[in-house]
This record gives C-alpha cells, structure tokens and sequence, in this order.
C-alpha cells in the first residue's frame, strides 16, 4: 500500500494563501477514498494545519512543525512530540549570542493532547522578524528567551540574523556553529532564518513513524515538497516528487518534476501512487 506525504506551504495551497488547488483536493479524496492514505507534512503548528485539514476534508494524520509534532487529524489530538531539553536549548542560544551578537530567537512549544484551536505556543523576542507574514500570528513577544527555555513542551528553536539570506554563508556558520547539538533548516528568505529541531528529527522521521505505525514500508512512500525543509523527506521517500515552482535543490534530487501548487501539481502524485496501487 503506497502513502502519499504532502507539504503544505508552495505544494498542495495555491500561493500566498492557506487555501489548496481544487484539482489537488479532488485528488486527495480519490487517494483517501482508495485507502491510500495522505500525510500533510509540514513546518506549520498543529493548530495552523487543523483549519486547512477542514478546508480539504482529510482526517488522516499530519507531521506538523517539521517533524516534531505527530497530529491525529481524525480526533485533532497531538499524539506525540519530540521536545528540546533545556540542557540543548540553552547552549545553542549561548553559542549563537556569542558567535551573532545581533541574533534573535523564537521558540515554539506544542504540548500532547487536543489541539486548542487559536492558542498558539510560539515566543519570540523582539527584534525576531518573520520570514512570512503569518508566522507570528498568535504568538507572544518576550525580552529574553533564555527566561522561557525550561518550558517542556518547547519542540523547534528558531534563529534570525539581519544578514544576506539569499546565498547560504549565514546559514552555514549558524549550522556548523550547533550541529551536535540540532538538526539546522534553512529557511528561503531575502534575510537568514535557520529553524532547529532535536538532532535527527525532520518531516522525513516524522512521515517514517507514521508508516511504521501502519505497516507502510519506506519503499511505498511518495513524498512531495518545494523548500529547504522538504529535502530529507524527498531523500528518504522512495519516490520523490518536486512541484514546479520548488527551489532548484529539490529539482536535482526528486524523481519527477509535477506542475505546480498554483497549477494542482499534488493531483500528477496521486495519480503515481493510484497507478502504483494498481502495479501486480
């Protein structure tokens, strides 16, 4: 049985919106109706993915906040996390203030249980500039984040740096800077914005529990993205696909270019995993 994971963002909703192509909702229902089933993979917060899990109609499940968020859509309950310990946190911040005098951190916390829809958990400190205008949406301003990071439910860290984005340099340096300490994501943006998760936690560990709780060998796996933070999904999945408009590093390593999310790109995946299903 083949699963389809899904990012969001640039992939399956059109751009600038939180709304999907109606040719890759109509898709995603085909898929579910044949007992395929479809995991939204993505950087967003649980309570972000459950209004467009409505908008779509999927009650499956959702890998949220890049793998560190397991989101049973069905019953809209966070199943399991993968937290930071205070230990991990505090000597990232320590080395990137003494490396990037200028750098701010946000921190975003998800805790098990029943999604509270409109209470988000994500703390930033001021000086903190988001790379897309609904990042903060919901979130709260603090002086000092080193005063938040004993907080348990804490699963990605996140560093701004008012330097050039556009090329890797910034990213790089922050990377090498916490390596044995983080998983370090580079986001696409004109400034530098790193995301950080535990060590060894990504979509692609997030998709692989899902599969491995249903009997879903890495093999059948078709896995679909457009940014830095789909990378290790598309290189674990056993078919990889990148939509039209995804960055060029995605385009070298997929299996198949599809068109794009603004053109339903999601539907020619599905449509991959249906002509799979029906293989002898």
């Amino acid at each position: 049985m083949p699963l389809i994971a899904t990012d969001l963002d640039g992939t399956l909703l059109m751009s600038g919106t939180s709304e999907p192509h109606p040719d890759a909702v109509a898709a995603v229902h085909r898929a579910l109706a044949a007992g395929i089933p479809v995991v939204f993979a993505t950087g967003r917060a649980p309570q972000d993915v459950a209004p467009i899990a409505q908008a779509v109609g999927h009650h499956w499940w959702a890998v949220c906040c890049d793998g560190t968020a397991l989101v049973d859509l069905k019953s809209m309950n966070v199943s399991k996390t993968h937290p930071m310990s205070a230990g991990v946190l505090g000597e990232v911040v320590e080395r990137l203030r003494n490396q990037f005098p200028d750098v701010k951190f946000l921190v975003d916390r998800v805790s098990v249980g029943m999604i509270q829809t409109g209470h988000y958990g994500i703390l930033f400190e001021a000086g903190f500039k988001a790379p897309w205008a609904w990042a903060l949406n919901g979130a709260t301003e603090v002086e000092d984040i080193t005063d938040h990071l004993n907080d348990p439910d804490i699963v990605k860290i996140a560093a701004y740096l008012p330097i050039d984005g556009e090329d890797e340099t910034g990213y790089l340096q922050v990377k090498e800077t916490v390596s044995d300490l983080v998983t370090a994501v580079r986001i696409h943006s004109s400034e530098t914005f790193v995301d950080m998760n535990s060590l060894g936690i990504s979509k692609a560990t997030g998709v692989a529990e899902i599969a491995e709780m249903n009997g879903i060998s890495q093999a059948d796996v078709f896995a679909v993205g457009d940014m830095h933070n789909d990378l290790a999904l598309l290189e674990w999945a056993g078919f990889s696909f990148a939509v039209e408009n995804a960055l060029p590093a995605l385009h070298d390593i997929a299996d198949v270019i599809v068109p794009s999310n603004d053109n339903g790109g999601v539907k020619a995946v599905v449509d991959a995993a249906m002509n799979h299903l029906l293989e002898p």
